[in-house]
């Protein structure tokens, strides 16, 4: 009995020596199993209602034709064939890429900030806001405003309707180089790509933009270029009601064929032409035809058209002999032979005429 109560009191004095021995606590030991979930808590409070399908997608996907018959039409169409979206340079895209125009139309410059990698053509979302409501105001378009002549700031801005301005951002003529001072010094081309490029519509209907020659220029909009003669402007021809996919809506084309012969598509003309067969209306094109064969025969004899096309010759000519050269090519490029604005491009190429038969 004793020794036992010695040994049991020899164990009591040892605990506080060994916990004041202990040392730093060890690593943490493994994780537990994961416990029971807790209760749910309170539902938050309500959104604000949406809009159902029937609201929203389907005001424009339904069961009509509306979207897959411009699909059709769209696909036929200069814009969308030959290969225009190649060009996606940072001079080149604004008006060739569906990127480089939407970034030129917000910053207003002439050109993009770097060339556009994966460009993609002119589509519907380059015209059309689409998908940024859901509703049928996607069709929208994306340029409204009056259009400032950007490449050639001086002919100012000009308000072609709200379709037609959309239209114009990008046809238009773009800048000489180098500019040539009606009875001015010499100039010297260096490239055969001397002129105001393609698609000068812009210009032609607003009346600006060709060298006065001479006297007699009648400047300004025709008919076919104010506004108030019509809300739609280019719309009101180019995208009259189609015929198939070959003419009219968003192909945009003004001819199509049929039973083997290139026929008008004159449907868009008659709100204004009741009894219109052609474009040839009063013999314009084939008058505008003649004088601009007759400038193409002078501007070669001068030397600065080449012989075998239209374009130009390198080297130095006088300001008016370029002059003349520039004002050929914007008339020619138009492509509507001065449907577009019969008494300024008539005008033009009798004062041009008259001048390049100096040299």
């Amino acid at each position: 009995m004793r020794r036992s109560l010695t040994s049991l009191m020899a164990a009591v004095l040892l605990v506080p020596l060994l916990s004041a021995c202990e040392g730093p606590i060890g690593p943490e030991g493994p994780q537990g199993p994961q416990g029971p979930a807790g209760p749910q808590g309170p539902p938050g409070p309500a959104g604000t209602p949406g809009r159902n399908a029937a609201e929203t997608c389907t005001q424009c996907h339904n069961n009509s034709m509306a979207i897959f018959a411009r699909e059709v039409q769209y696909a036929k169409s200069t814009h969308r064939l030959g290969g225009n979206f190649e060009r996606s340079t940072t001079t080149c895209a604004p008006c060739h890429t569906h990127q480089g125009f939407l970034e030129t139309v917000a910053t207003g410059a002439i050109a993009t900030a770097t060339n556009v990698m994966d460009p993609a053509p002119v589509n519907c979302r380059t015209c059309h806001k689409i998908h940024s409501t859901f509703t049928q105001a996607d069709w929208a378009l994306t340029v409204t405003a009056p259009v400032r002549f950007k490449w050639n700031t001086a002919h100012g801005t000009f308000d072609f309707g709200d379709d037609g301005n959309l239209c114009a951002s990008c046809h238009q003529g773009r800048t000489l180089n180098p500019m040539p001072t009606v009875g001015g010094p010499n100039v010297t081309i260096t490239t055969s790509r001397y002129g105001m490029h393609y698609s000068t519509q812009g210009n032609i209907l607003s009346g600006v933009g060709a060298f006065a020659l001479g006297t007699g220029v009648v400047t300004g909009p025709g008919a076919h270029g104010r506004k108030t003669v019509t809300a739609k402007s280019c719309a009101q021809c180019h995208m009259g009601p189609a015929f198939g996919e070959q003419a009219g809506g968003h192909t945009f084309k003004m001819t199509y064929e049929f039973g083997g012969v290139e026929t008008p598509n004159v449907a868009g003309c008659r709100d204004c032409h009741a009894n219109i067969t052609n474009f040839n209306l009063n013999n314009l094109q084939t008058r505008v035809q003649a004088r601009l064969d007759s400038l193409v025969v002078e501007l070669r004899r001068v030397g600065i058209m080449r012989p075998t096309d239209y374009y130009a010759r390198t080297g130095t000519f006088p300001a008016d002999v370029a002059a003349a050269f520039a004002n050929f090519q914007m008339i020619y490029a138009d492509g509507s032979l001065g449907v577009h604005n019969p008494a300024y491009v008539e005008s033009v190429l009798r004062a041009t005429l008259t001048r390049i038969r100096q040299f």
